[in-house]
């Protein structure tokens, strides 16, 4: 097929795909399956079954099925995987609301234009073909709310986005809260145990007061009593940087991502995550735990909440399951086809749990997944012992401390 045939059959077979599936997920008597806009996550549909003893199709197996096999019918091999999909009752592509706008050839790579003209979705859709085989197939699927040439952020408000504002606190003031702050969140990393966080939340329920000596004791019995799990240390690469870092949910764009106040020298950092082993039914995994970003050698002596501007506390707020560490002035640099070429890389890959952030040109940070995913993000900046910066560090709260190996495993 030319580019512009691959593409239209692509919308034409996603869209009877979606229509194949969709009785599963909102049956014909649910009173609901007429209202627009629906969707089922992967805890499960509105309304699965007629019946609880209905042994009819996992909506969400055939559902991922039909995908991969559209997948592997339009798109390069390299671009698809076998995973979980989420569901909305609206159709994302189709004949119907997607009509191809352009088509771009440059040898055996092409670009072709759709605009969503109805439904879900952004109203620019990019998808980038290549013919590495005697065939164009889909390398890419892009989708943006502007022209995606433009600046994702415009070059007359760089300089207030890449600069603390007036009457922010001096960085000296902003220190670690002993109460609910790691005193060392570095030594996490490192390869051997660590031990889970309290849910102080859930301890609260069982206990009177929360605060005192009744609840220390509580505290301190449910820290001993929580489970054990083995820690690695990984590195995932290195990017160069300018002096200015910033850190946040790379999936809003700019909207939560938010510059340090402290800068550092410039230079080059190495990005690493923490790795926990989470146990299952299913067997055993890992989950991002922390990132950093180390940008000098030796180890740090002394922690600080890092303060974030413009006004944003010390934690970042997650949105997207993924965090990032990045270069700032780099970042807000790109243009929107920038950004979503080193975004995509988790839509689209969600097997891999840490990546460079690379719009094409070289990395310009690191991103991961958030620990359990959404929601807040102690930040700190690590200092040695001459009171220079050298680590930056994202703590997603899956572990909370450094132990020994459990008994049973001590080596001999």
């Amino acid at each position: 097929m030319d580019p512009r045939s691959r593409v239209e059959a692509f919308l034409a077979d996603y869209a009877a795909a979606h229509a194949q599936v969709k009785p599963l997920f909102f049956p014909p008597d649910d009173e609901g399956a007429s209202a627009g806009g629906h969707s089922a996550v992967f805890s499960g549909p509105r309304k699965r079954r007629k019946n609880k003893d209905d042994s009819g199709p996992d909506p969400f197996d055939a559902w991922s099925q039909a995908m991969h096999a559209v997948d592997v019918a339009h798109r390069t091999e390299r671009s698809w995987a076998e995973r979980r999909y989420g569901f909305s009752s609206e159709c994302y592509y189709g004949p119907q609301s997607c009509k191809v706008e352009r088509v771009e050839e440059y040898g055996n790579w092409a670009r072709v234009r759709v605009a969503r003209t109805g439904g879900q979705g952004r109203p620019i859709i990019e998808f980038v073909l290549r013919n590495d085989s005697g065939d164009w197939l889909i390398d890419r699927l892009d989708e943006y709310h502007d022209e995606p040439g433009l600046p994702l952020v415009p070059e007359g408000r760089r300089g207030k986005w890449l600069q603390a504002p007036d009457g922010m606190a001096p960085y000296e003031d902003i220190l670690l809260n002993p109460e609910v702050d790691s005193p060392n969140p570095g030594a996490l990393f490192h390869d051997g145990w660590a031990r889970d966080p309290v849910d102080e939340f859930e301890l609260a329920r069982q206990v009177d007061e929360t605060e005192g000596p009744q609840w220390q004791r509580a505290l301190a019995e449910a820290q001993r009593r929580s489970p054990v799990r083995r820690v690695r240390v990984q590195t995932i690469g290195s990017f160069p940087h300018g002096g200015l870092l910033a850190v946040g949910d790379a999936g809003s764009e700019t909207t939560m991502m938010y510059s340090c106040a402290l800068r550092v020298p410039p230079g080059d950092a190495t990005a690493q995550a923490l790795l926990a082993t989470i146990e299952t039914k299913q067997g055993p995994y890992e989950r991002v735990a922390a990132v950093r970003a180390v940008l000098a050698a030796g180890e740090p002596v002394r922690w600080h909440a890092a303060s974030l501007f413009p006004g944003r506390g010390t934690a970042v707020g997650v949105d997207s399951g993924t965090a990032a560490i990045v270069d700032a002035a780099a970042y807000v640099s790109m243009t929107q086809r920038e950004w979503w070429t080193a975004w995509n890389t988790f839509p689209e890959r969600r097997w891999e749990n840490m990546v460079m952030f690379d719009c094409g040109t070289g990395p310009i940070g690191v991103m991961t997944s958030s620990g359990w995913g959404d929601g807040i993000y102690a930040v700190y900046w690590g200092f040695d012992g001459g009171d220079c910066p050298v680590q930056l560090m994202i703590d997603y709260g899956v572990v909370q401390e450094a132990v020994a190996p459990p008994l049973g495993h001590l080596r001999p």
